[in-house]
């Protein structure tokens, strides 16, 4: 048994974050927890699911309210050290986060912040936002199975690689290359993901001309995808899929947490705990 500082800091440990990001939160601490109802999205509707289901203690991946969810998305500066990485300039990654991380901004300031916290109070149900760290465990795992694929190596077979993970085999959704072709060489491989939402166009741009030759995202909207398309910049986006690629991280925590006696009721087909 485990109590929400020491599940928030399991999390961390596997994303090597040294704090609490601006996506997480504890929102309601708890002791001694048990057994844990474990969603992507948790509003009332999970809280009383997990009350029906005798848990002690609800964990979820998107913002459930409070700071998490006013001011998550100032994890969206992430991806400027990560397109640091791959090679785009500073000024150039700064520039490409801007537009969007305005409209965040603007966008989350209406949220109904309390909604789902206070329910959590009143039904006496500890309750725990892990946003971002679980998408870094995420996206190292991508990382590092994808590390030694030569640069020859074709789209399609990196596609082959990313499905031996069993969140992505058993989802619904499939893997889409949506620019390119699966005939394509990868050449430079940037894994874009753990930045609190895909950086659309204007992050796309960047690693495109900047030399990424194939990108993955975990989503993309379909303005941003046919303006890619439009300016032809690519050759290569992967997007791998949202649910698939959010388990995959949450899944590496909760094997950890199940060490420690926890166990997890995941509202989901692609658990693998």
């Amino acid at each position: 048994m485990l109590d929400t500082q020491q599940i928030m800091k399991t999390a961390l440990r596997l994303a090597h974050f040294s704090s609490i990001p601006a996506d997480s939160e504890i929102h309601l601490k708890g002791r001694k927890l048990r057994k844990v109802l474990v969603s992507i999205d948790v509003g009332v509707g999970e809280l009383l699911l997990a009350k029906a289901l005798d848990c002690d203690g609800v964990i979820a991946h998107h913002p459930a309210g409070g700071k998490a969810e006013l001011e998550g998305y100032k994890v969206f500066m992430r991806h400027v050290d990560q397109m640091k990485n791959s090679g785009v300039p500073a000024e150039i990654a700064r520039e490409a986060v801007k537009n969007k991380y305005r409209v965040l901004d603007v966008q989350h300031h209406p949220e109904n912040y309390d909604q789902t916290p206070v329910a959590a109070k009143k039904l006496g149900l500890p309750l725990v936002t892990i946003h971002s760290p679980c998408d870094e465990i995420g996206r190292r795992m991508l990382v590092q199975a994808t590390k030694d694929l030569d640069e020859k190596t074709t789209v399609s077979k990196l596609v082959t690689e990313i499905n031996k993970f069993p969140e992505y085999r058993k989802a619904e959704t499939r893997i889409q290359v949506r620019l390119g072709s699966p005939k394509n060489k990868i050449g430079k491989l940037s894994i874009s993901h753990a930045a609190y939402t895909n950086g659309g166009f204007d992050v796309a741009k960047a690693y495109f001309q900047s030399g990424t030759n194939t990108l993955t995202y975990i989503h993309i909207s379909e303005a941003d995808l046919s303006k890619l398309a439009a300016e032809k910049l690519g050759p290569n986006l992967v997007v791998l899929g949202h649910i698939a690629s959010d388990w995959l991280g949450i899944n590496r925590m909760l094997r950890e947490l199940e060490k420690n006696d926890v166990e997890a009721i995941q509202t989901t087909d692609l658990n693998i705990v």
